[in-house]
């Protein structure tokens, strides 16, 4: 039987919740769809102070600040030099932070929406989705529903509703992902309340305390690289040979045991093309999906939960849905990445480090005539030679501008298809273009 809902949501991490709460509470039909459970392992577990009002808008702050929790009072990071700066949670005008379960978390989530009278599915799978009058059909297994409007929060790339939104693509600016572990340190020895930050020649690692006196331990590198693309079963000596050349972190895991082999997430920087249309709109990671050296992935998709929830019962209520913002935005974010990984140059020749430095390309002079026919020979470029250039354009971007000049056109054409892969800003592009032009990957004609 078709059951009818004002609003279906993909996804049962923090922004589809929150998102399913905030319409449930203004009196919405909604109904989530979660692949796994909502207490299943997931990342992130480090939560600001700008989470507070956030979740008293929910309604969650008593049943939050009632979790079991240990307490985040600082970030001290080894990031440019040996040495590890400290910087104290007093200097933040908000206070103290949170080192939280997230599946704890994602189930206080879960049963404040069940509690505003959402329907939660779980094990539900990936949802066949089809349009239907007014709205859209999803079946799974168990479930068959109807609805007025569709919520994406699946996550980077969008994967629940990859198959039955058109017109949709996901663009990655990067490889990153994150291997994730948890381990034991001895019974005897306190943690710190601290977030500890390093950066290795293969990437950066992060590691955090965890309420039951447990360390949760992630490096952050590309997946193409050693310590993640090797065989599966090794994954976790891989994992271990790295973490012993960390100072740091290797010190704070001293004694420690792991619980089991480390979890790869992906966490590539990327956004969704478009993000939103007639009936549907995409939240949370599934939206904007940021580097986890912002440490604001929680934070970032309750408050763009919130904000859809409005637009969304405004758009049922017959009003217009609000415009997308545009690419500026993003572009700033790159830019900002950029700086800050600029500041780590003791492995600038590590491919790692050389994918994330780039160039000046707002100040860079502009020398490629428009006019000049460009061509791609086929031959696949140097990892290490196109990596500076990776900082400016998506990898997959810079693929379809080799294949689209596998048969020669004047650049302003090459320019016109890497726009079409890249929305990045035509400057940045142009840029890119003449970087691939100077380090040889294009020849002219």
């Amino acid at each position: 039987m078709t059951v009818d809902h004002d609003v279906v949501v993909l996804g049962g991490g923090p922004s589809g919740l929150a998102a399913a709460t905030a319409l449930a509470m203004r009196g919405r039909a909604v109904a989530v769809l979660e692949r796994g459970n909502f207490g299943g392992p997931r990342v992130g577990e480090t939560l600001g102070p700008q989470v507070g009002p956030l979740l008293r808008a929910l309604g969650l702050w008593d049943d939050f600040i009632a979790l079991e929790q240990f307490p985040f009072r600082g970030v001290r990071s080894a990031w440019g030099s040996e040495a590890a700066v400290e910087r104290s949670a007093i200097l933040n005008p908000l206070g103290d932070g949170w080192h939280v379960d997230r599946a704890q978390f994602d189930a206080l989530l879960a049963r404040r929406a069940a509690a505003a009278g959402a329907i939660l599915h779980e094990g539900v799978g990936v949802a066949a989705i089809t349009p239907a009058e007014d709205g859209w059909r999803l079946q799974a297994p168990g479930v068959e529903l109807r609805c007025r409007f569709l919520v994406d929060a699946s996550g980077r790339g969008a994967p629940g509703g990859a198959a039955g939104i058109p017109g949709r693509r996901w663009l990655a600016c990067d490889r990153l992902v994150a291997l994730v572990a948890r381990m034991n340190p001895p019974a005897d020895r306190p943690l710190d309340p601290e977030l500890l930050i390093e950066t290795a020649e293969e990437g950066w690692w992060y590691a955090v305390p965890q309420p039951g006196n447990t360390l949760l331990i992630s490096l952050l590198t590309d997946v193409d690289l050693a310590v993640a693309a090797g065989p599966r079963p090794e994954l976790s000596a891989r994992w271990e040979a790295a973490l012993s050349r960390t100072n740091h972190v290797r010190e704070l895991a001293s004694g420690a045991t792991l619980e089991g082999p480390p979890r790869i997430v992906r966490a590539d920087t990327g956004r969704l093309l478009p993000d939103r249309g007639p009936q549907w709109r995409a939240v949370g990671d599934a939206a904007v999906g940021g580097d986890p050296l912002s440490g604001d992935g929680v934070a970032r998709g309750l408050r763009s939960a919130l904000d859809a929830a409005a637009d969304i019962d405004r758009a049922l209520a017959g009003e217009s849905l609000a415009d997308a913002p545009d690419a500026a935005s993003f572009v700033a974010y790159l830019d900002r990445r950029i700086r800050y990984y600029r500041m780590e140059q003791r492995w600038s020749d590590a491919l790692f480090w050389k994918r994330r430095h780039g160039v000046d390309w707002e100040s860079m002079p502009i020398t490629l005539d428009p006019r000049r026919v460009l061509s791609w020979d086929g031959r696949e470029p140097a990892a290490d030679v196109i990596a500076p250039i990776e900082a400016l354009l998506p990898p997959r971007a810079i693929r379809a501008v080799l294949e689209r000049l596998a048969r020669p056109c004047p650049a302003h054409e090459a320019l016109a298809a890497l726009r079409d892969a890249a929305p990045l800003g035509d400057r940045r592009l142009l840029v890119g273009v003449q970087l691939l032009v100077e380090a040889g990957f294009l020849g002219s004609q």
